[in-house]
């Protein structure tokens, strides 16, 4: 049996679409993601990269269940997530919680903080009033509030306060594994900041595993112990933080890292930079073959007809690339 936290298999979202609004012909897909496998270790933070509209979001909310997968597994101990239904489903859902990208849209207007941190209490059949009152003041200590703020409601609060209310929620339940969409890129980079290391420090503390959803590559590389690189449904590299930026291996990852601005000046001027052509394709009508063949300038013909798959090239090091596969 697997000791990793969460193992995903397979997993593919693929959306309906129809062609025109009033075309009778059956409808073509959207493919979000197509054929996700990885692999979150317990205690560890993997970063999910990619360019927006490359499936990154889809993948996260599908492994909790927010979008129904077209097919595929989630493993959360040992256990298909996804072929749960009704009291087992429930039970396994505190598991695994989400912090979604905006605390503004994420956040009930209506509701106060206390009742926003009981709701999931009260969902999953927490009866003791004192033990409920308990956690939902630890879930704000733990988060840097103090209880003055059960009483308020979300709209007096700061972005970076409403997303430590969000983190409280997503934390009350005591789940294994938490996905993170985003949870920065809405607020101010000074927030940004102290939201990061809050989360760190809550990834430390409970020993959590973490999936930490983003396209900014500096954010990902200050947070992640090891990173997935995603491109048009697929994941095309997967590595440690420090060796993906060290020697990355697939073209797309290349450039996405030699994108990343140097804060030194000399270095920012001396530096090669990689630049993607053409614009990301359609995930309605991907490319054959491999799916990054259209923007490679490192592309042959084996690339234009045949789909690479994820292999390692070194300890915990894969990449999807027949290029790669050509190297000694």
């Amino acid at each position: 049996m697997s000791t990793a936290a969460m193992v995903v298999e397979d997993l593919k979202v693929h959306y309906p679409v129809r062609k025109h609004l009033f075309s009778p012909s059956k409808s073509t897909f959207l493919k979000a993601v197509d054929g996700v496998s990885l692999e979150l270790r317990p205690g560890e933070i993997l970063g999910l990269v990619g360019e927006s509209g490359c499936g990154k979001s889809s993948l996260g909310r599908a492994i909790i269940r927010l979008n129904k997968p077209t097919s595929g597994k989630v493993q959360i101990g040992g256990v298909d997530f996804l072929s749960l239904q009704g009291a087992p489903l429930r039970k396994a859902r505190t598991q695994v919680q989400m912090i979604f990208q905006d605390p503004y849209a994420s956040l009930d207007p209506r509701m106060t903080v206390f009742d926003i941190l009981a709701e999931p209490l009260v969902t999953h059949k927490t009866r003791d009033r004192q033990l409920l009152a308990r956690k939902i003041r630890l879930s704000l200590e733990t988060v840097g509030l103090s209880s003055r703020a059960l009483k308020k409601y979300p709209h007096e609060f700061s972005g970076g306060q409403r997303q430590r209310i969000a983190i409280a929620r997503a934390l009350i339940l005591e789940p294994k594994v938490i996905i993170a969409d985003e949870p920065v890129s809405s607020l101010d980079v000074s927030v940004q900041a102290q939201i990061l290391n809050l989360l760190k420090q809550i990834q430390t503390q409970f020993g959590l595993s973490m999936i930490f959803i983003s396209h900014n590559l500096a954010v990902v590389r200050y947070i992640s112990d090891r990173i997935a690189v995603m491109y048009l449904g697929k994941i095309v590299e997967v590595a440690p933080r420090d060796e993906l930026y060290r020697s990355p291996r697939h073209p797309y990852t290349q450039a996405l890292i030699s994108a990343v601005p140097i804060p030194d000046p000399r270095l920012e001027r001396e530096r090669r930079r990689i630049p993607l052509t053409g614009e990301l394709p359609s995930p309605i009508n991907p490319p054959k073959g491999c799916a990054f063949c259209t923007r490679c300038s490192k592309v042959f013909d084996r690339c234009r007809t045949e789909a690479p798959v994820l292999r390692s090239v070194a300890s915990a090091h894969s990449v999807s690339c027949f290029e790669v596969e050509k190297s000694p």
